[in-house]
């Protein structure tokens, strides 16, 4: 039996007041988006030509980064829960716009890795807090389509953000962070209209819905390390991700070893998946709406690596890479809203952030070990060994991830209550 829920922000308000509000944080994730692409495209050139790092030393900017958001995601999360999510929203927001956009008055390399660094930390908590506020927001039927439009919105700013970028670097490689901070701090503004306070759900939160008994209250992170199911979705999701930066980090390079590909066609490949969400997310989150989760995460679990192997046909020409880059897409629109909704549906009273930001650390997971692991492969054998393996892999994440729906209860451990395997929900 499902604990009871913690109060959040949809108790006492009208669905007008509801629909307002998740607009307002698609509006937050959209404006998110569109100023990490019109960031992302230019940064190793601004670091280079404006930013005082030469050489390999301007990849130490997303090393730091990355440092940001892996060290700081799960303490965003459990602060989030704390303080409550909207004002973590506005914290981590205003933040992001201060550490970006700052860097448009930047050129020395000491500063721009303090400001990417402390960027990274606050971006860290963004993530996971806007998950756990969209979950507060919607009942769990619509949960499924509530993360699928969010993933719609993210993926129009990954399409439309680099354009604009490219608009910026006319004037000067610096505008984008200025640009990208104007947007950010419209992000900020938006999420104080629209966003409702939330009630901070603390410690004593969850003694409330474990029925008054203290013994049954534990800590955030006593949370995570007793819970066998956020373990198996976590190494599900890592897997996922390690595999996907083969193609996303080492594409271009493992693609050239069997025919010449151009920087441009390889660019196209992720507009083609970009666009492929946003014309069919939606259409996919309502077939998957009323099916079982353990299915759902198998599938999409399994075509994502069914997608990545068929890079190996590589030498067939272009129209296999765009078939491959298709169905890995669809494996992932199957894949993440699941798994999101999964998680807000499940996670324990009062920490809802803190697992959502415990299931982000799968990206940081991955991101860190996938380019290395594949460009290892890439050098034991041909590539297409590198493409073939992520097969077994994905299929090794969706039984982990599928597994995790059926791990019974712990009692008394405040695990993820248990979702039966008949469940049609999610």
């Amino acid at each position: 039996m499902n604990a009871p829920a913690a109060p959040g922000i949809r108790d006492g308000m009208t669905p007008r007041q509801v629909t307002f509000a998740f607009r307002g944080l698609l509006a937050v994730r959209l404006l998110g988006a569109l100023a990490n692409g019109i960031m992302l495209p230019f940064i190793i050139l601004w670091a280079h030509r404006v930013g005082g790092l030469s050489g390999a030393a301007a990849g130490a900017l997303f090393l730091v980064q990355a440092a940001g958001e892996l060290t700081g995601g799960m303490a965003g999360g459990v602060l989030a829960d704390r303080i409550g999510h909207r004002r973590m929203m506005l914290l981590s927001t205003t933040g992001m716009a201060l550490g970006y956009g700052s860097l448009f008055l930047v050129h020395h390399a000491v500063l721009a890795l303090v400001l990417f660094l402390a960027a990274g930390l606050f971006e860290s908590a963004f993530h996971p807090t806007i998950a756990a506020l969209i979950g507060n927001l919607h009942t769990d039927e619509d949960l499924h389509q509530a993360y699928g439009l969010t993933r719609v919105v993210a993926s129009i700013g990954s399409v439309v953000g680099p354009i604009l970028g490219a608009v910026a670097v006319a004037f000067s490689l610096s505008s984008v962070f200025a640009v990208a901070g104007v947007l950010l701090v419209g992000a900020a503004i938006a999420a104080f209209v629209t966003v409702p306070a939330d009630r901070v759900t603390g410690p004593e939160t969850a003694q409330e819905a474990a029925g008054g008994d203290a013994k049954n209250v534990h800590s955030p992170f006593t949370h995570i390390l007793r819970d066998r199911r956020l373990a198996l979705l976590i190494l599900g999701g890592s897997l996922l991700t390690i595999t996907f930066t083969w193609w996303e980090a080492d594409g271009l390079v493992l693609l050239n070893r069997v025919d010449s590909i151009s920087p441009t066609a390889y660019a196209i490949l992720f507009a083609v998946d970009a666009l492929a969400i946003i014309l069919f997310q939606m259409r996919v989150s309502r077939w998957a709406h009323h099916r079982n989760t353990a299915r759902l995460l198998l599938l999409g679990a399994a075509l994502q690596g069914a997608g990545l192997a068929g890079f190996a046909a590589a030498g067939l020409g272009y129209p296999a890479l765009v078939a491959a880059a298709l169905v890995t897409s669809f494996g992932m629109m199957i894949y993440g809203p699941t798994t999101s909704a999964f998680v807000s549906r499940h996670a324990p009273a009062g920490s809802s952030a803190t697992y959502q930001a415990a299931l982000s650390t799968s990206q940081d997971i991955g991101s860190a070990i996938g380019p290395m692991s594949g460009l290892a492969l890439g050098r034991i054998g041909p590539p297409a060994l590198v493409w073939l393996t992520a097969l077994p892999l994905g299929l090794l994440a969706g039984l982990a991830t599928a597994r995790a729906t059926r791990v019974p209860q712990q009692r008394g451990a405040g695990t993820i209550p248990a979702l039966g395997a008949g469940s049609a929900r999610g």
